[in-house]
């Protein structure tokens, strides 16, 4: 199975130029899949009852206004055949956008550029989101190409469900680009050395190494004009994976839900590389609606 995206592309946007950027890739993806697109502006409404609260609120909506506006004016201006609309809400960014990747193939919003100690500490909409939405998100940095990227990078695990996998190829082919299939091994000196000192330990990597390839001839048999690599790495696998990254990659990786401090705290592979690559991530999560 492989992530089309048939059922539509929204991403959020708030009339900064990173929003904007994220509202570009998003109207390509929308154009290459042949589907719709929805930018989505979003307002917080205080729950505070204060005198002043309305004329807060009112500010808030047209401050919403102006960046639909501006979103509208992209839009017609650089993509004036794409099937797209935009939309005002009241509500949190990360929840509305999380409840549209329910019913959408994928959710895009652009990440601003964080110092370290924001990235290590700080939420963000991006991280949020990514971390509970149902559906692909992806997230587009600051800087990053927002045209079609010269490699796609996708990291595999050995549970990963196949629409990782398929996510990748499917965009390889519709971008016209190389695909770098990478798995991560041995993330801890013991288990670095254990395939040279137990034959068991080497004989699990080698059926690693076969079942890896077994399931990206299968993918390359459906999308034979996409050009792949295999590479088997050790070490951190966000650091292994954010490796040689520049502004025109793209990397794929697998998530599963959990809440945005928990990914936090754990030090998620999605979530370290949400918050340091350079390029767009589409994080696929394990499990999908059921149209998909």
């Amino acid at each position: 199975m492989s992530i089309t995206w048939y059922d539509g592309v929204v991403v959020g946007v708030d009339g900064s130029a990173e929003s904007l950027a994220a509202l570009e890739w998003a109207a390509r993806a929308a154009r290459l899949h042949d589907t719709h697109l929805t930018a989505v502006v979003t307002y917080d409404v205080p729950v505070a009852q204060d005198p002043g609260i309305g004329g807060l609120i009112g500010e808030l909506r047209d401050q919403a206004r102006r960046a639909a506006e501006a979103a509208r004016g992209w839009l017609a201006e650089r993509h004036p055949e794409q099937d797209a609309e935009v939309v005002i809400m009241a509500g949190d960014a990360a929840y509305e956008l999380s409840r549209r990747s329910r019913t959408c193939g994928l959710v895009v919003v652009g990440r601003r550029s964080l110092g370290k100690f924001d990235r290590m500490v700080l939420g963000s909409t991006s991280s949020a989101l990514a971390a509970i939405a149902p559906g692909a998100v992806a997230v587009v940095p600051a800087g990053a190409t927002t045209g079609d990227p010269r490699r796609i990078r996708v990291g595999v695990d050995r549970d990963d469900e196949p629409d990782v996998l398929g996510a990748a190829f499917a965009e390889a082919a519709a971008r016209d680009c190389t695909l770098e299939v990478l798995h991560v091994t041995d993330t801890d000196a013991v288990s670095a050395a254990l395939p040279e000192l137990d034959p068991v330990a080497a004989s699990w990597r080698e059926a690693a190494k076969a079942d890896l390839a077994d399931r990206v001839a299968r993918w390359s048999e459906k999308y034979p004009q996409v050009t792949c690599t295999i590479v088997m790495r050790r070490g951190d696998p966000a650091s292994v994976l954010r490796y040689g990254l520049t502004p025109e990659d793209l990397v794929v990786v697998g998530g599963r839900r959990h809440q945005p401090l928990m990914g936090r705290i754990l030090r998620s592979i999605p979530d370290a590389l949400l918050r340091s690559a350079p390029c767009p991530v589409v994080v696929v999560h394990a499990h999908h609606g059921a149209n998909r």
